[in-house]
């Protein structure tokens, strides 16, 4: 049987042919089932914002070829929405104000949708939403009202049954109107299609993979690099290379070790600014820069730094850096990556040269300590094994005596501290390229070096860098005279001691400096020193030790200040009163006039004495 239409009678084709399409509710739900599952909600509602969207615009346009009349349109609007058969009815209130002209000036319109098979479908093969859901609904009438006002109008769901609100509820306005509450909503009308943004993710994962790839041959290189014997200067160089990004490496306070990928003069500007910039910013209320526990980004006025730490055994030991001017920085979020990388080739490289280092270090501290404590029989032994670790003991020497101890209780540190101090100083010496014999010897730490154009200015030097490094404590050094032979090395031991012991006033004392009282204790005239000092101070030897540290304190104070009573009394943090009773007393006691300028000098030269012994602690 055939059957034949006649094509005026079916309303299922226009004129254009475009053909109308019957659907129940239930398989559009699963339709839009599909696509949430498979596109994901967020890309589901723009598409299905966008098929309401033409679909509006469709039915708009239709509507208008039969009249142009835009009370009659708007009257429509209900009407051709109910013929979707999207919704079971439709209440709404709207206010439209035209200009003169015809055109439209506002819109503003508040109603409900009833009956939405948008809402019912979503629950039924969703469950409730956390947002409304008729998305279909919503593009439909926006672009129906768009079509037929000729202005961009926007309706947004503001309750929904499928969110579990009592009835789904809309607002239109125009787009103008609606300011950013609809910003969100109008990307999702303009999303790219899922093939251009298939294209655009996998031109991101492209991307991505090449960057990955770089960073894996990055490392890579850095790595043979380390294993072909580079060092840290070697390290920077490659990173500027491959990158073209200035890198450095620098200690926990910013000075640095090796750069490149910039001028020298430009560095030491850039340096500058940074510490400046950290100190006045970030540690105003510190005496020490905290440590940078991971990657940091920072901005001067003056320059971009990604600023990372170099880890050593799981201990901060200094920082790798990226930086450049600010007007020119070409540093990004991905540079992240690479600035780590290098970090913890330079911790490689650091940590084998720790452990030789160590390795080397120690033998060199056990082979002074063997030295000191006489073990070799012959001097020849030890120039022969001077000479494989570098050191001509032939050549003149000196030898240094380093003692310290924490400001605030000034107690002894324990064995972690000394080789902590031994670890920094040797570091130090290392970098500066100077040879030294380091190592303990009777709670001390004890130095050959040997001699140079200026050793005083090298042992300041050093002494400068470790009073930097370690604030917390209260450095003094005694320096011997000068050793013309190895054998002759305990002597120099104890001009060392001598002169440390009695740098009461200066933190750096050479033996030399200690005039006469030097050359009595270097004539190991140790029994006759303390034997006239027993006669001279005999009574005070026989008070108790707290009284007679105080009054050979006061004595020795008042001595050296050459019987100055006001500046003994600042010094002591007396009264006068009380000094004077103390001064009268020590005068009765000794029996002595300590305003006699022989009799004080010898008794000033006894007090030093005994304190170069280190009988008297003042």
């Amino acid at each position: 049987m055939e059957a034949h239409l006649d094509e005026n009678q079916n309303e299922s084709f226009t004129k254009e042919g475009n053909k109308k399409i019957l659907s129940t509710s239930a398989g559009f739900g699963l339709l839009r089932k599909g696509l949430i599952e498979n596109l994901g909600n967020k890309r589901a509602k723009g598409f299905l914002l966008r098929y309401g969207w033409n679909l509006g615009v469709s039915v708009a346009e239709e509507a208008m070829k039969k009249s142009s009349s835009l009370d009659f349109l708007i009257k429509q609007a209900s009407v051709l929405h109910l013929n979707t058969g999207h919704i079971g009815d439709i209440e709404s209130e709207r206010m439209i104000e035209m200009d003169d002209f015809g055109n439209v000036k506002s819109v503003m319109a508040k109603g409900k949708w009833i009956d939405s098979f948008e809402a019912q479908e979503h629950l039924k093969n969703h469950g409730k939403a956390d947002s409304p859901v008729c998305h279909t609904l919503t593009g439909y009438s926006s672009g129906y009202m768009t079509t037929i006002l000729k202005t961009n109008v926007v309706i947004k769901e503001t309750a929904c049954i499928g969110k579990g609100d009592s009835e789904c509820r809309f607002e239109m306005k125009r787009l103008e109107d609606w300011g950013n509450e609809i910003e969100d909503e109008m990307a999702l009308y303009h999303e790219t299609n899922i093939i251009e943004e298939l294209n655009d993710t996998y031109e991101q994962l492209l991307e991505q993979r090449n960057y990955i790839e770089k960073v894996a041959k990055f490392h890579t290189k850095l790595t043979e690099s380390i294993s072909n014997g580079s060092n840290l200067q070697d390290i920077a160089d490659i990173t500027f290379k491959l990158l073209e990004i200035p890198v450095s490496v620098e200690d926990l306070s910013f000075q640095k070790i090796v750069y490149s990928g910039i001028k020298e003069e430009e560095y030491i500007e850039l340096n500058k600014d940074i510490r400046h910039y950290l100190k006045k910013h970030l540690y105003k209320n510190h005496k020490h820069f905290p440590l940078f526990h991971e990657t940091v980004r920072l901005k001067t006025g003056y320059q971009d730094r990604i600023i990372t730490p170099i880890y050593v055994q799981k201990k901060i030991i200094g920082y790798c850096t990226f930086f450049q001017y600010k007007d020119l920085s070409s540093i990004s979020e991905n540079d992240v990556m690479f600035i780590e990388r290098t970090a913890n080739a330079a911790s490689l490289y650091l940590l084998n040269e720790k452990t030789s280092f160590e390795a080397i270090e120690k033998m060199k501290g056990y082979f002074l300590e063997q030295i000191l404590k006489g073990q070799y029989t012959s001097k020849e032994e030890i120039i022969s094994r001077g000479r494989y670790m570098g050191f001509e003991f032939e050549d003149p020497f000196y030898i240094a005596a380093i003692d310290f101890s924490q400001n605030e209780k000034a107690e002894r540190t324990n064995s972690d501290d000394y080789d902590q101090f031994l670890e920094t100083i040797v570091k130090y010496l290392d970098i500066k390229g100077y040879k030294v014999l380091i190592g303990q010897y009777e709670g001390h730490i004890i130095m050959l070096l040997p001699e140079t154009e200026n050793t005083l200015s090298t042992f300041k030097k050093i002494f400068n860098h470790m009073e930097t490094s370690f604030q917390n404590y209260q450095l003094r050094v005694g320096i011997s005279d000068q050793a013309e032979e190895i054998e002759s090395i305990l002597e120099h031991l104890e001009e060392a001691l001598i002169a440390l012991r009695m740098s009461t006033g200066k933190k750096i004392i050479n033996f030399k400096e200690l005039g006469i009282v030097g050359v009595l204790i270097n004539s190991k005239n140790i029994s006759g020193i303390k034997k006239i000092a027993k006669q001279e101070l005999g009574p005070l030897y026989n008070l108790g030790e707290t009284k007679k540290k105080e009054l050979l304190k006061t004595l020795y104070v008042f001595l050296v200040n050459g019987g100055k009573l006001h500046q003994t009394m600042d010094d002591l943090s007396l009264s006068m009163s009380g000094l004077t009773y103390r001064v009268n007393k020590l005068e009765k006691m000794i029996n002595k006039d300590l305003r006699d300028p022989i009799q004080s000098y010898q008794l000033l030269l006894i007090l030093d004495s005994l304190i170069a012994l280190g009988e008297l602690d003042i």
